[in-house]
């Protein structure tokens, strides 16, 4: 019998289940190819992508495990669906992807899950770099023989591997490190948050301490030293601390302070306003954005003046009176070169309760 699927118990683009559990089966319209060891599944109306997405495997998957390590097993299961809604139905039992995410990873499973929309604005997804973004999730799940690593350094490592690039990430991260609210990676890696700005805050530290530990002296062998003795059974916190000759403590404070130096650093190498002028250049995009929509709201409302002036000649011509609108005649319009100017006035209260009133000539006329 198949074991009984274990969802966590906290927002991740990574899910426990066990090896063996069963998956749904796919809805009526997928199609299934194998290539290799890896099996597709995805809506025959999205067989292009399919194939494109079977190309980035290729080429990416040998990368990812050799970034790890070496050579990985490469039996994989990958389920697409055009929206959340369809990648939720292709999860294991009481075990769909969380609300946010635009991909998941079950490494137990060797199952990986991709939607072709995000989640929250339904714009297409970036499923290349999100595919190999899951893929790292299992590599590393198998490149440590299923050992246990912190939360944080699977996403790192994740977001590293994946090349992504977010200015947000940036942006969140100084604002913490200005305003002394870092998380710590012991935290990290029993309770990583729920919040989304939490996890915003969660990923970029991760991001950033992976990338520190890579620019380090031969960092790239000693992270492959830190998965080699986590596979050979020593604890995660072991092998890093045999690696790099400290502590996880230690690394921290040595990560803080050359966060601190890269931050204080801006203003030497861009000018002593450096910091304010990063945050002058967030005010600017909010400032922009905001003119965007206030030039979309002048629209609406041109419109409905234009359509405010056309009601108030059609009303005119019923009565046979030749005239032009509020503004004057039209410069753009040359059939009101000649057009008299009238002002169609609002109601007055009284026996003319609701009747427009036409001024020309210094005369008031009332349409009835």
């Amino acid at each position: 019998m198949a074991s009984t699927a274990v969802a966590q118990d906290r927002p991740a683009d990574v899910a426990e289940v066990a090896p063996d559990v069963e998956l749904p089966p796919p809805p009526d319209g997928y199609q299934a190819e194998v290539v290799g060891e890896v099996r597709w599944e995805y809506p025959r109306q999205v067989s292009d992508i399919a194939e494109r997405l079977q190309g980035v495997y290729r080429a990416e998957w040998p990368r990812v495990t050799a970034e790890l390590g070496g050579p990985i097993d490469d039996a994989l299961i990958i389920r697409i669906g055009r929206n959340h809604a369809e990648m939720s139905a292709l999860a294991p039992t009481r075990a769909p992807p969380p609300d946010y995410a635009a991909g998941v990873a079950y490494p137990h499973r060797g199952l990986v899950l991709l939607t072709l929309t995000e989640p929250s604005t339904n714009e297409q997804t970036d499923v290349d770099a999100v595919l190999v973004h899951e893929l790292s999730h299992i590599a590393l799940h198998r490149a440590v023989d299923g050992h246990d690593v912190p939360r944080w350094f699977s996403e790192g490592v994740a977001i590293h591997q994946a090349h992504e690039r977010s200015f947000e990430r940036v942006r969140t991260l100084w604002g913490a490190t200005v305003g002394g609210q870092l998380l710590g990676f012991d935290r990290l890696a029993h309770d990583f948050p729920r919040s989304s700005s939490g996890v915003n805050l969660a990923y970029a530290q991760s991001a950033d301490f992976v990338d520190w530990l890579r620019g380090r002296d031969h960092g790239a062998a000693k992270l492959h030293d830190v998965i080699r003795r986590v596979r050979e059974g020593q604890s995660f916190e072991t092998a890093l601390q045999r690696t790099y000759s400290a502590s996880m403590t230690r690394l921290e404070i040595d990560w803080h302070d050359d966060l601190a130096e890269r931050f204080r650093a801006l203003p030497l190498l861009f000018g002593s306003g450096a910091l304010w002028v990063f945050a002058a250049f967030l005010i600017v995009v909010a400032y922009a954005r905001r003119r965007r929509k206030d030039r979309e709201k002048l629209e609406e409302w041109a419109q409905e003046e234009r359509e405010a002036i056309a009601a108030a000649r059609a009303l005119v011509a019923v009565h046979g009176v030749r005239a032009g609108a509020t503004a004057g005649p039209s410069p753009t319009d040359p059939e009101n070169d000649d057009l008299e100017v009238l002002y169609v006035m609002p109601p007055e209260p009284g026996r003319h309760a609701g009747v427009p009133v036409i001024v020309h000539d210094g005369r008031s006329h009332t349409l009835h």
